[in-house]
């Protein structure tokens, strides 16, 4: 179920850049069902842990607009459906790959000197000056490097499920 939920979530991802509300309320039903019956209150506990591992710390990610809001329910679905130790796992992967992305694309990119500069600069403002703006501020929209969470999502869940027992890099 959870494969075919994260591949629902990277197809409609890529081509709509839209997560439907439909996919990530039925993980969040069907893990928390799932596991409470066959567990009961243990079970509930196990998914609804896992569910708040997954959404709280996305929903921090989506306050500085590092992911959509469709990112932040999928996480809280995977959570709901595999408990919290492998979400944990699942979303470090994830953003590990979306560094590495960012990285190639950052690397293809005719103006990175200037993107490097702009990032060096924001990092200075939140290290040292302890600013928080350049991540909320309006000029987000004009270019910035975006790309769907889901190219990074897919290959950490999977790359998690493979290793995550063998722990994690």
């Amino acid at each position: 179920m959870v494969g075919m939920m994260l591949a629902l979530a990277f197809a409609t991802d890529i081509r709509k850049q839209i997560i439907p509300n439909w996919l990530t309320a039925a993980g969040i039903g069907a893990g928390l069902l799932g596991h409470g019956m066959a567990q009961g209150g243990y079970g509930l506990a196990f998914s609804a842990a896992g569910l708040a591992c997954g959404f709280i710390p996305m929903l921090l990610l989506y306050a500085v607009g590092g992911v959509g809001a469709g990112d932040v329910k999928l996480f809280g679905a995977l959570g709901a459906m595999t408990g919290a130790v492998f979400t944990l796992y699942a979303m470090v992967a994830s953003l590990f790959f979306a560094g590495l992305i960012a990285l190639i694309v950052f690397i293809c990119r005719h103006d990175r000197m200037v993107r490097l500069k702009e990032t060096f600069a924001i990092v200075f403002q939140l290290w040292i000056l302890r600013d928080l703006s350049g991540f909320t501020s309006s000029h987000r929209e004009d270019g910035k490097l975006r790309f769907p969470f889901m190219w990074a999502v897919l290959p950490g869940t999977v790359y998690s499920f493979i290793y995550g027992g063998d722990g994690l890099f």
